[in-house]
């Protein structure tokens, strides 16, 4: 498949990259349907924002419709368009539990003082490849996103 992959500054590429694939019981594949540019995308590009890591696909926010879903998934069926958020949320530590996913404190690997993660950042928010690619994979547990049955 195709994204939109940072190697460094000033050099981005559209390149071939690896399908998504079901890893956990609760994944969940999307078809990316449209995706943003923003302004952070701008700094890693010009470089004005340091951290980003070579091979990370960008993009932060973006459109989709569901294609596959592990045997756990509950919440999703396949068809489903839905919206995803740049912040990337646990859904159960006390900030998701309040609402407050882009405060969530598990899902940055660098711990609970890394800050938010998000999709297609750099090195501290997680190293989350992004949105800007024909297919993402999904944890559903993941809150802040939501999704509108077209049934």
């Amino acid at each position: 498949m195709k994204a939109v992959v940072f190697h460094g500054i000033g050099d981005i590429r559209l390149e071939d990259v690896s399908e998504p694939q079901i890893q956990e019981p609760t994944d969940a594949i999307v078809r990316l349907t449209s995706s943003a540019i923003c302004g952070t995308d701008l700094h890693f590009i010009r470089g004005t924002f340091s951290g980003m890591v070579p091979g990370t696909i960008l993009g932060h926010e973006g459109v989709g419709v569901i294609e596959a879903l592990g045997p756990m998934v509950r919440n999703l069926e396949i068809g489903d368009r839905v919206v995803i958020p740049s912040t990337i949320a646990c859904g159960v530590c006390s900030y998701c539990r309040n609402g407050d996913y882009a405060q969530c404190d598990q899902a940055n690997p660098g711990g609970k003082r890394a800050g938010t993660a998000f999709f297609g950042g750099p090195q501290a928010a997680g190293t989350f490849h992004g949105l800007q690619a024909e297919k993402r994979a999904f944890r559903s547990r993941t809150s802040g996103s939501s999704s509108c049955r077209t049934t």
